[in-house]
């Protein structure tokens, strides 16, 4: 009887829906973004406190600390694809701004490895 309860306990528990991160355009085309140097580049000064952001790029931004340090873990799979094809975007097409981003971000290296996991594939 212990294990039917403990298994209605965990069960229930895994049945909680996930409160994903509500952002302005999850169908963004980050691939668009990354394939044009000005809009990167505006994108990256706004996380990075060098420039203006607007109201998309503001609402990745809020997510972006919290997001990093859980893993994604509250990120839908559109917010993956964006992050992943961000963040390996930046590192190739600038990666002195992917330093940047990382030490901003991460800046004690914990959380970088695990994130970049938890995107990949995205």
């Amino acid at each position: 009887m212990k294990i039917i309860v403990l298994l209605a306990v965990v069960g229930a528990a895994l049945a909680v829906p996930i409160d994903y991160y509500t952002t302005a355009d999850d169908n963004l085309d980050m691939k668009a973004v990354v394939d044009d140097s000005a809009k990167l580049k505006a994108m990256t000064d706004c996380y990075l406190d060098r420039g203006d952001c607007d109201e998309v790029t503001m609402s990745y931004k809020k997510i972006i600390p919290v997001g990093i340090e859980d893993a994604c873990k509250r990120c839908n799979d559109a917010q993956k694809h964006l992050a992943n094809t961000y963040i390996n975007g930046l590192l190739s097409n600038n990666p002195a701004d992917h330093n940047s981003f990382q030490k901003k971000y991460d800046p004690d290296g914990k959380y970088m490895t695990k994130f970049m996991e938890a995107i990949k594939g995205f």
